[in-house]
């Protein structure tokens, strides 16, 4: 009997050692990164790249292969693995999922006030959703809008994202602290198309982390309202993805000013009323080019030539003002 019970308590604690549910397990998801090599030397390889970025991740090496090429489809010769020397190379994260994580409320951040069209979001547990009306959205949502459709987003920090046609963004990172410190912050990243603009308490606040990553420049600024929109070169009414080979970013301010910064640290200030563009290459400010067809809307484009004739103004003024000031004491004098 004795050695029948002790066979039984054997079998249970063997039972439980082995049907024990893993609490740290995790699943993977690879992300698209900020982090990119910008241009491919002749030496490199795809096998050396990952070997050398991610040394200690070696039984993920065949899906981070998959995924740079899934990722960057420009930057491989058709069909294989050979890097094409010359061109960016966009690199990815390694997101672990825990268990525990399911449980976690989701952070809203915002809300869809106005919506033109067929636009949804993709949240970080990989679910779709169609948006709405009144549609809630939450940090680490990705939100894509079709063809013809505007995506209009109320942010909790008072900001406004007008996401255009055609276009994703993702919400990386949305906190909002008292007094929109240091712990603040708002990371966006465009991944396609454009949006327009207009910062809230986070962007105006001197201390909180505010970008909108683009691949090219990272946008910073302290209260503003620009449009930014990645085109086929110089051919705005064509949308493309940061990845594409012939994207090119332009960037018009409409209030305020913008910095677009390189991860060279290479930076450009814009102002209200100008133009800046920028490549894997180099960034511009575009002082004599025009602003292309397809790059801003109606509206838009009524506002940057008012914001462009308002800013000639005071200069004119200015430029006469030694006068106004000589005639005034001329007539003080007269007084006299």
């Amino acid at each position: 009997m004795n050695r029948n019970l002790l066979f039984t308590l054997l079998l249970v604690l063997l039972s439980s050692a082995f049907y024990q549910p893993v609490v740290n397990a995790a699943d993977v998801e690879l992300v698209p990164s900020s982090r990119v090599i910008l241009k491919i030397s002749e030496e490199m390889t795809i096998d050396d790249i990952i070997r050398r970025i991610y040394p200690r991740d070696k039984d993920l090496w065949p899906r981070i292969k998959a995924k740079l090429i899934e990722t960057n489809p420009y930057s491989f010769v058709q069909y294989s693995d050979r890097l094409i020397p010359g061109l960016r190379l966009k690199l990815v994260d390694i997101k672990r999922i825990y268990e525990q994580e399911e449980l976690a409320p989701k952070i809203k951040v915002g809300y869809v006030a106005q919506l033109i069209g067929q636009a949804t979001s993709r949240g970080v547990d990989s679910r779709v959703h169609q948006l709405q009306i009144n549609s809630q959205i939450f940090e680490g949502d990705r939100l894509e809008t079709e063809r013809g459709a505007r995506l209009y987003i109320l942010m909790d920090d008072g900001a406004e994202v007008h996401l255009k046609e055609d276009s994703a963004l993702k919400i990386s990172e949305y906190v909002i602290t008292a007094g929109y410190g240091k712990e603040s912050s708002s990371i966006l990243d465009l991944i396609r198309g454009g949006l327009r603009k207009i910062t809230g308490s986070i962007g105006a606040s001197s201390f909180a982390n505010y970008q909108v990553q683009t691949g090219f420049a990272t946008i910073g600024i302290r209260g503003t309202e620009y449009v930014i929109k990645l085109c086929k070169q110089d051919d705005c009414t064509q949308n493309v993805s940061r990845n594409d080979p012939d994207a090119k970013l332009h960037a018009a301010v409409l209030k305020g000013a913008i910095t677009l910064t390189t991860d060279d640290d290479v930076r450009i200030l814009i102002a209200m009323g100008e133009y800046g563009t920028a490549t894997p290459d180099i960034l511009v400010l575009e002082e004599e080019a025009p602003v292309p067809a397809g790059f801003l809307d109606t509206d838009e484009v009524q506002i940057f030539n008012d914001v462009g004739m308002q800013k000639a103004q005071p200069e004119e003024q200015s430029s006469s003002s030694p006068w106004a000031w000589i005639l005034g004491l001329l007539l003080l004098a007269v007084g006299i």
